[in-house]
C-alpha cells in the first residue's frame, strides 16, 4: 500500500515538471528557417531572393504569432526567409551575432528590435533580469539602444548589398497612457531618427498598431505591464499544452493585437507582415 501511495505521489510531481519542460522546450525551440538551418543546406536552395527577418521573441514566433511565416506565404517561393529571430534578446544581442546574418547573404533585412530595451528600463526587477539572462555588459538605456542599433546598420551596410529596413516597436500593453506604451513610442522614435540619417527604410508599424487600437477603441482589460510574466508563461501554457491559439489567448486577456503585453496575436502579426511584404514587393 505504501508503495501504491508513493508511486502516486512521484507520478503527481512528475506531471507537472514534465508538462513545464515540454512549454519551455517548445517556447525555445529555433525555427526551422533560421540562419544556420539555412547556411546548412544553403546549395539547395531554389529561390531568387533572401529575406532576413532580425528580432527577438516577435521574430522568433514561437511565444508570438510568427509573422516571417505570413511573409513567406505572400511572397511565394522566388524568395526565401529566413527567421532570424531569438527570444529575449535586445540590440546588444542582435550586435554580438551579426555575422550569420552577413553569411546569408540576404537581399532584404528587415529589424525588429528594441521591445525588450524598452522593457528593461521599465523597473530595476527588469534591467536586473535582463542583464543576468542576457549576459549584458552594462545598464540598458534609451542611449546605448541607439548606439547599438547604429552599429548594427553600419555593420549591415557595409558588409552587404542588402535593402534594410527598421520597424518601429508594437506596444507594450494597449494602456496607450501607461508607461511601458509611451517607453515604445519613445524608442521608435530613436528608430526612426536612425533611418532619417542612413539609406535605411522606415517602417512604421508602432504608428500602425496604434491607428488600429484608436479605430476600435476598445479599452484593454489588462493594464499592469510590470506583471507580464505570470500573464506570459500562462500563455505559453495556453498554446502548447491547451492547445489554443494565440487570438483566443488574446481574446481571453482582452487583447487586440497582443497576447500578454509584450508578443502578437495573428492580427498583430499580420500587420508586420503586411509592412514587409510591401517593403520588398516595392524594392
Amino acid at each position: 500500500m505504501k508503495l501504491v501511495v508513493l508511486i502516486i505521489v512521484c507520478v503527481l510531481i512528475l506531471i507537472p515538471v514534465v508538462i513545464i519542460y515540454y512549454g519551455a522546450s517548445a517556447a525555445q525551440r529555433k525555427p526551422n528557417n533560421c540562419p544556420a538551418q539555412y547556411l546548412a543546406g544553403k546549395k539547395s536552395v531554389q529561390a531568387n531572393k533572401v529575406v532576413v527577418c532580425v528580432g527577438n521573441s516577435i521574430t522568433h514566433g514561437r511565444v508570438s504569432a510568427n509573422y516571417v511565416d505570413l511573409i513567406g506565404e505572400r511572397l511565394g517561393d522566388d524568395y526565401q526567409l529566413i527567421n532570424a529571430g531569438v527570444n529575449s534578446e535586445l540590440s546588444w544581442n542582435v550586435l554580438q551575432r551579426l555575422d550569420e546574418i552577413i553569411d546569408c547573404q540576404p537581399d532584404f533585412i528587415t529589424i525588429l528590435i528594441g521591445t525588450n530595451d524598452a522593457n528593461a528600463t521599465l523597473n530595476e526587477k527588469n534591467c536586473k533580469v535582463s542583464i543576468k539572462k542576457m549576459n549584458l555588459p552594462q545598464k540598458p538605456t534609451a542611449e546605448w539602444f541607439r548606439e547599438n542599433l547604429v552599429e548594427i546598420c553600419q555593420r549591415l551596410k557595409l558588409s552587404t548589398n542588402a535593402k534594410i529596413a527598421l520597424l518601429s516597436l508594437p506596444p507594450i500593453g494597449e494602456d496607450q497612457s501607461h508607461v511601458a506604451y509611451q517607453r515604445t513610442a519613445d524608442y521608435s522614435r530613436i528608430i526612426k531618427e536612425i533611418t532619417s540619417a542612413s539609406d535605411i527604410s522606415y517602417l512604421p508599424l508602432h504608428e500602425k498598431m496604434t491607428a488600429y487600437l484608436d479605430q476600435n477603441n476598445q479599452p484593454p482589460c489588462l493594464r499592469d505591464a510590470d506583471g507580464f510574466r505570470p500573464v506570459m508563461y500562462k500563455g505559453i501554457f495556453k498554446h502548447y499544452i491547451l492547445g489554443q491559439s494565440f487570438n483566443e489567448i488574446a481574446t481571453a486577456n482582452g487583447f487586440q493585437l497582443l497576447t500578454d503585453f509584450l508578443h502578437l496575436n495573428t492580427t498583430g502579426s499580420e500587420l508586420i507582415a503586411e509592412l514587409i511584404v510591401d517593403f520588398v514587393v516595392a524594392n
